[in-house]
């Protein structure tokens, strides 16, 4: 099979008018003006004025969060969402459907693979049979009580070792973040990691109130985990920065993705950088708790991998890779353009581990988007303008199909 556009962007640097991929068992062979393409008797698709990309690759979403789209305000306070995301996963008794909803709406936005956070794991086995194979799938784990860490450490670890005979993507640990899991259960997580040779996510710095409660221990979030009965008996807080303190604990030596980081100061982000950490920025979801502080351009300046991600439908209108790519292009003006597409390819593919993503050249499977152009002269804008679409998205030489039964976008569970 070839494909035929009017331009392809295979990655930073070229770009190719008139272009043609070839494409042989799910491989690029060819990738050139499409008068070089060497012919025989392939199918050619001619598509016109599309735009071909790198396939995207959503780097941190919850789609077992998909069920609550639209039903949280913007500009709710942080820990006031935080309250009605636990209440709403609680009473939750359809999450596979809820799964199901996130997935068509990934391949919708053009990605192939996304980071996933789960309580339960089944979305690992549900990306893997509706084609989100390169997807990693990280075990989420909360408990802020030390006593508590092994039993915690000792689930975990069954998580594992039991995957129920079902075809899953790849699989790895999160421990939650810096107020909701102890300094013994983080350090026992980056352990468990080290010994089954899994990547790890921590959610950082996202919010004011979370660098309020590790340096002083008060605060709204205080507040929150009070009213829970979080805080166990005698707990001092570190009197740290967030990402000073995991450094300390030692969990930054795994290098594990990063999630949000808007609160990071320039000592952080160094620190970042010199731990090999990639950071998943989500900038939609900062957006949607009309926080003030944004530091994507201090991330970028200490030269911080930066991949680009939706977070979940909880704080976000869609799970548009290409949606996400045309706020923070908005909200950053003086981004050049290949940067922002970078975030949600070739970045993205090295924040998730995968080896053979985020690119278009020989060699390489055929993860491909087909944009629909705005109507607009430059390239940029004919991809990031208000107006371009996405066409279908391509894993390995296959377009993805959204997962879609009679009753709608909730796929038989």
């Amino acid at each position: 099979m070839i494909l035929k556009a009017e331009t392809i962007w295979p990655g930073r640097g070229r770009v190719i008018q008139d272009g043609g991929i070839k494409i042989e068992e799910g491989t690029i062979t060819e990738i050139a003006p499409f008068k070089d393409i060497t012919r025989g008797r392939e199918r050619v698709q001619d598509l016109g004025k599309a735009i071909l990309l790198p396939a995207f690759i959503n780097a941190h979403t919850h789609l077992d969060l998909s069920h609550m789209k639209g039903k949280t305000g913007k500009g709710s306070r942080f820990e006031q969402w935080l309250k009605s995301v636990a209440k709403a996963r609680a009473m939750m008794l359809l999450e596979s459907r809820s799964i199901r909803r996130g997935i068509s709406e990934v391949i919708a936005g053009g990605a192939t693979a996304v980071g996933d956070i789960s309580v339960s794991r089944k979305s690992a086995a549900l990306a893997y049979k509706h084609g989100l194979v390169d997807s990693v799938v990280f075990c989420e784990v909360l408990g802020f009580d030390p006593a508590d860490a092994q039993r915690k450490l000792d689930r975990l670890r069954a998580r594992f070792e039991d995957t129920g005979g079902k075809k899953h993507v790849r699989l790895g640990i999160s421990p939650h973040a810096t107020y909701s899991v102890s300094a013994e259960l983080f350090r026992g997580c980056a352990r468990l990691a080290k010994q089954l040779d899994l990547p790890m996510a921590i959610h950082a710095a996202e919010s004011p109130s979370e660098v309020e409660f590790l340096a002083t221990g008060t605060g709204k979030l205080r507040e929150l985990l009070d009213s829970v009965g979080m805080i166990p008996k005698n707990w001092q807080p570190p009197g740290k920065r967030p990402i000073h303190y995991l450094d300390e604990l030692g969990v930054l030596k795994r290098s594990p993705l990063l999630i949000h980081c808007y609160q990071v100061d320039e000592s952080e982000a160094a620190v970042i950088e010199s731990r090999g950490c990639s950071v998943a920025y989500c900038p939609r979801s900062n957006a949607f708790f009309r926080r003030p502080t944004d530091s994507l351009q201090l991330l970028l300046h200490a030269g911080v991998n930066v991949a680009l991600g939706t977070d979940s439908l909880a704080s976000n209108d869609s799970l548009s890779m290409l949606d996400e790519m045309r706020f923070v292009k908005q909200r950053h003006p003086e981004l050049d353009w290949e940067t922002v597409l970078e975030m949600a390819t070739v970045n993205a593919a090295q924040a998730l581990g995968i080896r053979q993503g985020g690119a278009l050249k020989a060699g390489l499977p055929a993860d491909i988007v087909a944009i629909k152009p705005a109507s607009a002269p430059a390239l940029p804008s004919q991809i990031l303008g208000e107006g371009s679409s996405v066409m279908f998205t391509m894993r390995a030489g296959h377009r993805l199909r959204r997962p879609v039964t009679s009753r709608g976008i909730f796929a038989k569970a």
